[in-house]
């Protein structure tokens, strides 16, 4: 029995406005239904669920926007590039758009050292944007967290590898590169929920949490 070639395609997809509230699992399967819907030529996983063959990046944490989402799935021949991208967006929600798609898909790092992680923070006032920049840019910086029922202890370290301030934007914006994804560093969400806690009343002048670029280490 002949086996179907097979090629992939990697896309990328924004999650903006409302769409940032839809959870990782859930994305997965908004997804799913819109390849279904297309009836693209793809390939199946093995198994009792049967589902597009399919892998998508880290997940992104609940209420961040995203530039930058991917998944990678494999197909049994190309499709006019420009073609899929205008009809997946459509069959999106809002705030879910199609940016790029690559066919094949270009080959993969494995992430062995971790992921580098940029990041556009928008602030309504200058003060709440000074205090972001010490609290990040200090490897000193300390916070806890409860885990599982256990109380851990973080330091930022050399999580944040670089941060700027455009004070002239509207929202101020501050562009900030994480690494994540490497022994003893907290994460970007957990950096970012410490931020929160500690901006106290002031957290409501953040106003823009955006993933802008996550490449592979």
């Amino acid at each position: 029995m002949n086996q179907p070639s097979e090629t992939t395609a990697r896309i990328t997809y924004s999650k903006t406005n409302q769409a940032r509230y839809i959870a990782h699992l859930d994305t997965i399967d908004i997804i799913c239904k819109a390849l279904r819907r297309l009836k693209l030529p793809y390939i199946v996983s093995q198994g009792c669920h049967v589902r597009p063959r399919i892998s998508f990046g880290s997940p992104l944490p609940l209420g961040h926007a995203s530039r930058c989402e991917q998944f990678i799935i494999s197909l049994t021949k190309p499709i006019e590039t420009e073609w899929l991208q205008n009809n997946l967006s459509n069959c999106l929600p809002s705030g879910m758009d199609v940016i790029k798609v690559e066919q094949p898909a270009p080959p993969e790092k494995k992430g062995a050292n971790g992921d580098l992680v940029t990041y556009l923070l928008g602030f309504t006032e200058l003060e709440t944007a000074t205090r972001t920049m010490e609290f990040l840019k200090n490897p000193e910086t300390s916070f806890s967290q409860i885990s599982k029922g256990k109380v851990k202890n973080y330091k930022i370290g050399k999580a944040c590898q670089s941060i700027k301030c455009y004070e002239n934007m509207s929202p101020i914006l501050i562009e900030a590169e994480f690494i994540q994804g490497q022994a003893g560093l907290p994460s970007v969400s957990k950096i970012l929920n410490a931020l929160a806690e500690s901006l106290d009343k002031k957290r409501d002048n953040l106003v823009k949490i955006e993933r802008i670029s996550l490449i592979k280490l």
